[in-house]
């Protein structure tokens, strides 16, 4: 046999259902993309726009491995910015990982607030909620020290809304409330799962948190009063009330299911077979629902509620592999997507006209030491606080 003829006619396993995803994933950054005159900026260089074109994964035999490592290099926006330069929208973001904890001001400008590995604006971004290993504190978006708080396996700090006089955090597994300026600490319940809680904004001090018996619970943080509970179908990964406290986001593998402050259940949307759903998010207003679904090929959908005077909408706004978090800006204009895959922040803009901007080498810039450290963590994109809460 013709080596080079047989070698001509050999086809990768699934090899056409990937052409077909792929060239659906082209299609679709395409039909968004922004043109871009042919003209070099003198002025300072901002966030790129670019059409987000991303390869399938695909699942190779060994003698396709070097195919496979090609495939993950390629994965990313095209042409990203190599910086991060400035921000979209107004606001300062909140950044943790293996180099620490950092703020982005909307200008790019940022600053390291310390060696901690978890963090949680305050309501106005005038302090930061911060935990290593078994300390709790507060700092200031300078990286002052306001109070310490020493208590086992702290995590997910969580401040009250709109006030920031309480700040719910969880310690092994039971959840604790301190008073804002550290004061009062105290146990609210035990067997609680590893979720993160949320304060229902401008409640008489609601909180929602998850039982380890998968029970979703709406408790009063100072009566202790249990307000009302759910039985969750999935192990729960996210809980969050919309800034104006009217919805509760609850996500599971299986399905984004948003409750009304009484229990009830006014919206359900249910993960597709083969495309878990992997992180949602409320935006600001809570009239929309941002989500990353599937397994190797993922993408990023955003979704209206129903109301009187519209129906929902939902579409597709990004494609790719190996997605990470979703944040909206203050505004609810600009979703940003991590993607770690491909070291890279991608903002996407949902409001108006589509657009794509894309900044690269993320683990570099927020890393203390060593970019292969691993990707930062977004904590939030926060209002100003004064006007400047970086």
């Amino acid at each position: 046999m013709n080596p080079q003829r047989a070698f001509s006619g050999f086809r990768a396993p699934d090899e056409a259902a990937t052409q077909e995803r792929t060239w659906s994933v082209v299609r679709d950054a395409y039909r968004m993309r922004e043109p871009v005159r042919r003209r070099r900026s003198r002025g300072r260089l901002l966030l790129v726009p670019a059409i987000a074109i991303v390869l399938a994964v695909v699942t190779l035999s060994p003698a396709g491995a070097t195919v496979g490592r090609w495939i993950r290099h390629a994965l990313g926006v095209p042409h990203a910015a190599p910086a991060l330069f400035r921000l979209p929208a107004p606001g300062s973001l909140l950044v943790s990982g293996a180099g620490g904890t950092w703020t982005v001001a909307a200008d790019g400008s940022s600053r390291r607030l310390g060696p901690w590995h978890q963090a949680s604006w305050s309501p106005h971004g005038l302090f930061v909620a911060v935990t290593r290993s078994d300390q709790l504190a507060a700092v200031d978006p300078r990286g002052t020290l306001h109070w310490t708080l020493a208590r086992p396996a702290v995590r997910d700090p969580r401040w009250y809304v709109p006030t920031g006089y309480r700040v719910a955090y969880l310690s092994r597994d039971s959840l604790r409330v301190v008073a804002g300026d550290g004061t009062g600490d105290h146990v609210l319940a035990t067997g609680v799962a590893s979720v993160a809680p949320s304060w229902q904004p401008g409640s008489p001090y609601r909180l929602a948190y998850v039982t380890r018996a998968g029970t979703l619970v709406v408790r009063g943080a100072d009566s202790k009063r249990v307000i009302w509970t759910a039985s969750l179908l999935g192990r729960p990964r996210e809980l969050a009330w919309s800034s104006d406290g009217r919805r509760l986001l609850v996500v599971t593998a299986t399905r984004a299911t948003v409750y009304t402050p009484g229990g009830r259940s006014i919206t359900t949307i249910a993960a597709l077979a083969g495309a878990p759903i992997r992180t949602a998010s409320l935006s600001p207003d809570g009239g929309a629902l941002a989500l990353i679904r599937g397994g190797a090929d993922q993408d990023v959908v955003v979704s209206t509620f129903p109301s009187a005077t519209a129906t929902p909408v939902r579409r597709r706004v990004l494609s790719g592999a190996g997605l990470g978090q979703l944040a909206w800006s203050p505004d609810g204009r600009w979703l940003l997507v991590s993607w770690p895959a491909a070291d890279q922040w991608v903002f996407v803009r949902v409001a108006g006209t589509p657009r794509i901007a894309a900044v690269s080498r993320i683990a570099h810039q927020f890393s203390a030491r060593d970019a292969q450290a691993g990707f930062p963590r977004i904590e939030g994109w926060c209002c100003t606080a004064r006007g400047d809460a970086g």
